[in-house]
């Protein structure tokens, strides 16, 4: 079985593209890193034998992960819907990759599929978002966003109604790459949310992330973490909101609203892996390694079909 570790090298230093590579080397797995930037994506009737990278034919792999952790651009979802249309299984699938990229898609699609996701009301920002309506709509404090942010980079909260107004003017006079989500706040989870972790789209791990009086719970702002078991209902909605984004491998993370409500704040495809030793590890405990197992014993199948 050949197997591909799709990348980017711009996000190569990542630290969990990196315990990725070494926990593959540990294990003499027969998986191949791949900067998708060397990959010729050609598309031509008929059957196709063979893959290019920089140029030279290669062997079509047996399955595909891909970590590209922010460095996911057009050449990356290219080289997915290429290897897909080989019969190659891509764990995550180019609809996961744009379903959980686009955070007011994630939030549709979840919407559409079933009224029992809650997440935050989501305004998506544009020239002509007034202030008073954020105030009628979403209320303050809100939370303003970057469209595909990370790591808590590109996320503000918004107290008032005369501050929401200085981000649309700034807004409004520059030109940006990407597009600005404003988001209800969640105001009983400040500093704390939960992350389940999914493998094979199923339940493998759970762990809360707390920053104290701090806005933000990511581990990269100073978060701390705890690992915990979630009750049944959240793992079932975590699963089921994985099905519908058609999560393989990645996380459903959560807010804690009032009396029990779990609202939905992120999905992610190929989610961060320094939060553990049992990432990098060999224990049956890493939901990486379980992954890796699976989409193998998959491929083989495929394989024998």
């Amino acid at each position: 079985m050949l197997g591909w570790l799709l990348v980017n090298k711009e996000t190569l230093a990542e630290p969990s593209i990196q315990t990725i590579i070494k926990l593959i080397e540990k294990m003499v797995l027969n998986i191949k890193t791949v900067d998708v930037s060397e990959v010729q994506v050609l598309c031509e009737p008929g059957v196709i034998e063979k893959c290019f990278i920089s140029g030279d034919a290669t062997e079509i792999p047996d399955f595909a992960l891909s970590a590209f952790f922010g460095g996911n651009n057009y050449q990356s979802k290219a080289v997915v819907k290429m290897l897909e249309s080989l019969n190659v299984l891509c764990v995550n699938s180019s609809e996961s990759l744009n379903n959980t990229a686009d955070k007011l898609l994630t939030f549709q699609k979840l919407g559409a599929a079933s009224s029992e996701f809650l997440f935050p009301k989501t305004v998506l920002m544009t020239s002509k978002t007034k202030p008073s309506f954020i105030g009628s709509e979403i209320g303050f404090p809100c939370v303003v966003k970057v469209m595909h942010g990370s790591k808590g980079k590109g996320v503000v909260l918004i107290k008032t109604e005369k501050e929401l107004e200085n981000i649309l003017d700034i807004y409004a006079a520059m030109n940006f790459d990407d597009h600005i989500l404003i988001q209800e706040c969640i105001a009983a989870s400040k500093g704390r949310d939960m992350r389940i972790m999914l493998s094979g789209g199923k339940y493998s791990t759970a762990y809360i992330r707390d920053n104290g009086d701090n806005f933000k719970s990511n581990l990269s702002q100073g978060g701390e973490l705890q690992f915990l078991t979630p009750s049944d209902q959240v793992i079932e909605i975590a699963e089921k909101a994985a099905a519908v984004l058609d999560i393989y491998f990645g996380s459903i993370d959560f807010l804690f609203g009032e009396d029990d409500a779990y609202y939905i704040c992120e999905a992610n495809s190929m989610t961060g892996l320094t939060y553990s030793a049992d990432a990098q590890s060999d224990k049956k405990s890493n939901p990486l390694l379980l992954t890796l197992k699976n989409i193998m014993e998959e491929a083989q199948r495929r394989k024998k079909n």
